[in-house]
């Protein structure tokens, strides 16, 4: 792995992670809502066939990451290091650097929510350790 995406999931739990993600694209994509393929999703609204995200759009790469690791520690790291970094380099547009912070926040508040549930959940107050 490269230096700017750090490796904290084993290999088999990052394997599973991503068979499941593409096990929901691909429902996604014929349109189940859930695992009863009688549902189907009507569109929302037309397309102009580009991506919604400002980051898909500018930097498709840095989206395929985020999306792979979407919410996590590992997460937390890469959007630190492109929004903080001592590289000398131009910059993100300030529409990407915005979503950028907005999705460091997210992560980070779905973060604390998983280790708030977790807490609760052990019965202990305190996070319980992640393997």
């Amino acid at each position: 792995m490269s230096e700017e995406f750090p490796d904290i999931l084993p290999d088999d739990e990052f394997e599973r992670r991503l068979r499941e993600r593409h096990k929901a694209e691909r429902a996604l994509s014929i349109g189940q809502v859930g695992w009863d393929s009688s549902e189907r999703v009507a569109p929302q609204h037309p397309s102009d066939g580009l991506p919604e995200s400002t980051i898909e759009q500018h930097f498709p790469q840095i989206a395929k990451k985020l999306i792979l690791v979407w919410p996590s520690e590992a997460c937390a790291l890469y959007l630190n290091s492109l929004i903080v970094t001592k590289k000398p380099r131009q910059g993100f547009p300030l529409e990407v650097l915005n979503d950028l912070l907005m999705l460091y926040s997210m992560n980070d508040m779905l973060l604390r929510s998983m280790q708030s549930r977790s807490a609760f959940n052990s019965g202990t107050g305190k996070p319980r350790p992640t393997t």
